[in-house]
């Protein structure tokens, strides 16, 4: 018997997303992964002074705001043929990536997690962590979960009291590390001095202060909470090695060089094979099944349309883009290690992989920002700004990413006007639709996967795959 299941909206995600599947001998059979609202910030910043760009764009999300300032500033700098300050750089890289951290804890413990935990099991609790006890409390106090059911849920009860405090902790630290960001970045979020050509921000020894402690108190939960419990959960779902494969297509750019050596490396991957240069010519949008004319305008009665989302294609072919995938793409050693104790070769794609992947990265990006803080030049300049008098006609490409993978600013103008602006970002790549019979790589993922309640009244599988690829939908549907 064939029964559908649709999740419209998913909860706990950024942006507007719905999900159709239909259930066949107790597994997925088709699915369509559709983005529910269009915006048009591409279209908002037609005809504007180029520099806009830095500001508008971070306003398309409330959550990976400061990566866009920074994608769209490298483009501009492209256009204008700008080099930064070596202290406009290096500031740019510690806000890039803290902000980056804290996405990923945001994502594992406020979004993720729920999918995974009861919290109706602290009631068991009879340790004596007063900050566990305090847990215990508010979760008898809140309605919160408490008619949920979840029948594979971690079982142990001491387990689930110490998420549950990495849960309460890791809001802690996201204000903390907002603190810091906002030290350099002027506020957050929508860092306002991120320019082209560097930062506005005067930095003084106490802000620098400020976003040392923010990283260190950052760095800290990550090694004491993030890694350990993302690998617990892992020892917990080891099923989830198994589940969510896309296609094995892999893209990932380059990023965090201010070092010795890039943290990473861009490249594509194709089916585990060797890791390839990437081309962005033979990046494509193809809007087949998206509701856009052939000029890229909406066309919401489109036939044969069902997402707002574009899909984006490699040499036409679906990538996958993430955490996950910059580790493959770059061949980490560190990741490798960790997942062979799962039976993992480190190029697979599957959920517990995507899970892994992050928690591994916000270790290697803290280390790499430790590092990187002790080289700001104090006294030397942090922005070597453009002529905003000068009109330019041209063209401007930023390569850099974000939490959730790849992200690319294109800009183009004449006279000093933006006449074309192409945003390429990550959850377009991860959520594209189907185009000539090829799913998107989420779609991919959820096709064949078995779902455990034969009833078809929901799909806990489903949303497990879904948000282990941290969909941002505002960004997607830009």
């Amino acid at each position: 018997m064939t029964k559908k299941i649709s999740i419209d909206p998913v909860t706990r995600i950024e942006g507007h997303l719905a999900i159709e599947t239909t259930i066949e001998g107790g597994r997925v059979a088709s699915a369509r992964v559709a983005g529910r609202m269009y915006r048009g910030f591409e279209q908002l910043l037609l005809g504007r002074h180029p520099v806009d760009a830095a500001r508008i764009t971070q306003r398309i999300c409330g959550i990976c705001h400061e990566v866009h300032g920074i994608a769209a500033s490298i483009a501009l700098e492209d256009l204008y043929k700008l080099t930064p300050t070596d202290n406009g750089f290096l500031l740019r890289e510690l806000i890039l990536g803290l902000h980056l951290v804290t996405d990923h804890i945001f994502h594992f413990y406020q979004l993720l997690l729920p999918d995974y935990l009861d919290f109706k099991h602290l009631a068991a609790y009879s340790g004596q962590d007063n900050r566990i006890k305090n847990l215990v409390r508010m979760q008898a106090q809140s309605k919160t979960f408490q008619h949920r059911t979840l029948s594979d849920a971690v079982a142990d009860t001491t387990l689930t009291a110490e998420m549950g405090l990495g849960y309460i902790e890791a809001i802690n630290v996201r204000k903390e590390a907002g603190s810091g960001l906002a030290s350099l970045g002027g506020k957050v979020p929508f860092c306002h001095s991120i320019l082209p050509g560097g930062l506005t921000t005067d930095v003084t020894s106490d802000r620098l202060m400020n976003y040392g402690n923010a990283l260190k108190k950052t760095a800290d939960f990550v090694e004491r909470f993030f890694l350990p419990q993302a690998i617990a959960l892992a020892e917990n779902f080891p099923q989830y090695f198994s589940i969510g494969a896309a296609h094995g297509n892999f893209y990932g750019n380059g990023g965090f060089s201010r070092l010795d050596k890039p943290l990473f490396t861009a490249g594509i991957m194709r089916s585990g094979q060797k890791t390839e240069k990437v081309d962005f010519g033979r990046i494509a949008e193809v809007a087949e099944a998206s509701y856009f004319d052939p000029a890229g305008s909406p066309q919401q009665d489109k036939p044969g349309a069902y997402s707002w989302v574009k899909a984006m294609h490699y040499d036409g072919l679906p990538m996958e883009v993430g955490p996950l995938a910059r580790l493959v793409v770059g061949k980490d050693r560190a990741f490798r290690k960790l997942v062979k104790k799962f039976g993992q070769g480190g190029t697979e794609s599957s959920v517990m992989m995507r899970i892994l992947a992050r928690a591994v990265e916000a270790e290697k990006i803290c280390s790499y920002l430790q590092e990187l803080l002790p080289q700001y030049r104090a006294g030397e300049a942090t922005i070597q700004s453009p002529d905003m008098l000068l009109t330019p006609t041209g063209e401007g490409r930023g390569m850099s990413i974000a939490a959730r993978g790849a992200l690319n600013h294109e800009i183009s103008t004449e006279k000093g006007k933006v006449t074309r602006y192409r945003l390429q970002v990550p959850s377009a790549w991860n959520f594209g639709p189907t185009v000539k019979k090829v799913r998107g790589p989420v779609e991919e993922a959820l096709v064949g996967t078995e779902v455990r309640n034969k009833t078809g009244r929901d799909a806990i599988e489903v949303g497990r795959i879904v948000r282990s690829f941290d969909p941002c939908l505002a960004c997607a549907i830009h």
